[in-house]
């Protein structure tokens, strides 16, 4: 029980890091998604922009936390997944 909430934890301060990473603007909408659970057209008419930038937005963000989670992984991969 113990080993499960140190990973947690981990896994909590490690995501915080990733949030700290993003842009303001990126942060609003990736939390807007995945937090409020808001669409992306509601985000893009609360942001006043268009759905492809939600979606950009949303790209960099998860990026960012790939790149905080796992950042061991090979370049080859990486690269593939983006």
């Amino acid at each position: 029980m113990i080993y499960f909430a140190l990973k947690n934890r981990r896994l909590i301060r490690k995501l915080a890091q990733a949030m700290r990473l993003m842009a303001p603007h990126d942060r609003k909408i990736f939390l807007g998604h995945f937090v409020e659970e808001a669409t992306f057209i509601e985000l893009a008419h609360l942001h006043s922009i268009s759905v492809a930038e939600v979606e950009a937005a949303l790209r960099r963000g998860l990026e960012i936390v790939a790149d905080v989670l796992e950042p061991e992984l090979p370049w080859w991969r990486r690269f593939w997944y983006r």
